[in-house]
């Protein structure tokens, strides 16, 4: 909070933005944030109250949320049309998402093996590959863990140790002699 006392009051005032925004990113339930998008392709944020852009619903959708975007005139759903489009523009930044050939592939397919290896395969095995890699860096960190406390454990459980330490720091120091 001394840091907010050292800041010009536009800072300030985008520090409250800012946070204010964060907060309202925050997981709260399992709806959907609802996003609006206007004619001239303008996306407000309904929970915010405020207009986002592309990087700022990357960041919502990272953070955990669902988002529902509803075209303001027509009131459609058009979600997947956004996140196709967030997707575009990841590309466009050059973070590579998909693989050029997977989408020669993906537009010589027709369509419906397209519909069906998006809705029964592609899902399902990425799902898999996330809870796995969770897994494994979960029992990673744990085996970092142990082995960090290693030395401890083996002077607890065998006995002697310490007497296995002095024999061979005392021969590293004949050594140096």
């Amino acid at each position: 909070m001394l840091t907010i006392f050292f800041l010009s009051h536009v800072q300030y005032v985008t520090f409250l933005t800012m946070a204010k925004k964060k907060e309202a990113t925050a997981p709260s339930s399992n709806e959907p944030i609802i996003i609006k998008r206007y004619g001239n392709r303008r996306l407000y944020n309904t929970e915010t109250k405020s207009y986002v852009n592309y990087q700022e619903l990357l960041e919502i959708i990272r953070a955990g949320h669902d988002i529902q975007v509803i075209d303001s005139g027509t009131k459609a759903d058009v979600t997947k049309a956004v996140l196709v489009q967030l997707i575009l523009e990841e590309e466009k930044n050059a973070k590579s998402i998909l693989p050029l050939p997977f989408l020669f592939q993906l537009i010589r397919s027709r369509e419906g093996q397209v519909q069906e290896f998006f809705s029964n395969y592609l899902a399902t095995s990425f799902e898999a590959y996330l809870k796995t890699k969770e897994e494994f860096d979960r029992r990673f960190k744990g085996w970092l863990e142990m082995t960090a406390s290693a030395p401890q454990m083996w002077e607890k459980f065998i006995p002697g140790t310490e007497i296995m330490k002095e024999f061979w720091g005392g021969t590293k120091e004949e050594k140096k002699k």
